[in-house]
């Protein structure tokens, strides 16, 4: 997952205050469990000694209307300046309140990891209707409506050599609308970068468009005979059919650098695997992906100081990195955080999906011979002075 969306963050100067928040209005006329969960969050927040103007600056932020129906949350950090982020999630995260050196992220990134940038695709004989979900959540919803120009659109019988030239501009005319709509689509496809298009619609409609494609755009179409712009499509079916080709990437994704991961690991290259060996690449910047699988025995203490990457398994590694006053945090903060800090992605496996040492690995830009790979055991106590 790229990380992108918080790199701003690695500028700015600590503390920091972050809150992840559900902001969803299960009744539009009442936002009382809204204010209840920010009281929560507050209360927590001022027993990490979080100053009264960040807190107030938070709550407008966290308060703010989203404009938005359904489920939603909200992530914001803000520093003893100002905001520094304020974002949207999708759905109801898990609420999390911190105060400290580094930023609270990783509840952000669980909800943003079930999301995919994508664009729907509703397509018929004379043009298409276009979903295009672009940012890090994909939420952010546009729509866009391609209308062609060629109008000879209904077969009918006359018989012999009429029929059959009547035929031909029928289907030069869905063949022209669709090339229409395939423009379209390309134009959009090199400005959102999405992950997959989701196109639906009557087949020859689809496979026109798809002649016309162009090799990026095709790379991501993911076709379906279901859903489609004839009136009367269960907009039920389009639900099932997106959700299911959103299933599928994220999918195809994570077994893609699990592959990569298990490959690097087994030639005893471009990877690392268990906390110490993964602390000690992103000191290093070395890591271009980090592996956390959830709910392994990485959910530990590591130290850090006010610097980025000054991040250590003693007080005396992060002292050494230059750190005048290491504090604990939690060792996924922690990681997260370094890997924000060297531009590095973040990927939250499952524990069937993969097995690095202490549930902990990264996929990196470069290796040498110094470079930790082996399977080094946490040693107990590893957080303490």
């Amino acid at each position: 997952m790229d990380l992108a969306l918080f790199h701003p963050l690695a500028e700015a100067t600590g503390p920091f205050a972050s809150i992840t928040i559900d902001v969803t209005k299960t009744d539009p006329a009442n936002t009382d469990h809204l204010n209840s969960r920010w009281r929560e969050l507050e209360r927590r927040l001022r027993e990490c000694g979080t100053p009264d103007d960040v807190l107030d600056t938070l709550r407008e932020a966290a308060l703010e209307p989203t404009g938005k129906g359904g489920q939603h949350g909200r992530v914001v950090v803000a520093n003893a300046d100002r905001v520094l982020l304020a974002h949207d999630l999708p759905g109801r995260p898990v609420d999390d309140a911190t105060w400290g050196p580094i930023p609270s992220l990783l509840p952000a990134i669980r909800a943003l990891s079930s999301a995919v940038p994508h664009i729907v695709v509703r397509v018929d004989r004379t043009g298409a209707d276009i979903e295009v979900h672009a940012g890090p959540d994909g939420q952010d919803a546009q729509t866009v409506t391609v209308q062609g120009d060629h109008d000879d659109l209904r077969q009918v019988k006359t018989g012999g050599t009429a029929q059959r030239r009547f035929e031909s501009r029928i289907q030069d005319s869905w063949e022209h609308n669709a090339a229409a709509v395939a423009e379209e689509l390309d134009r959009i496809v090199r400005t959102a970068r999405p992950k997959v298009v989701i196109v639906m619609g009557e087949e020859h409609t689809v496979s026109f468009l798809e002649q016309h494609a162009s090799a990026e755009l095709r790379a991501v179409m993911f076709r379906s005979h279901a859903g489609g712009r004839a009136e009367g499509s269960s907009e039920e079916v389009v639900r099932e059919v997106a959700e299911s080709s959103l299933a599928a990437t994220r999918a195809e994704a994570e077994a893609e650098i699990v592959g990569r991961f298990e490959e690097q690991t087994g030639r005893a290259e471009a990877a690392s695997e268990g906390l110490v060996p993964v602390v000690d690449v992103l000191q290093r910047a070395q890591v271009a992906e980090l592996l956390l699988v959830e709910g392994r025995e990485h959910d530990q203490e590591l130290w850090v100081g006010e610097d980025a990457l000054q991040l250590g398994i003693t007080r005396e590694d992060v002292e050494a990195l230059g750190a005048t006053e290491p504090v604990l945090a939690p060792a996924d903060d922690a990681l997260v955080w370094a890997a924000v800090c060297s531009r590095a992605g973040v990927t939250l496996l499952d524990t069937g999906q993969a097995n690095p040492a202490d549930g902990v690995g990264a996929l990196l830009r470069w290796s040498d011979e110094s470079t930790p790979r082996a399977r080094f055991p946490s040693m107990p106590g590893h957080g303490g002075t």
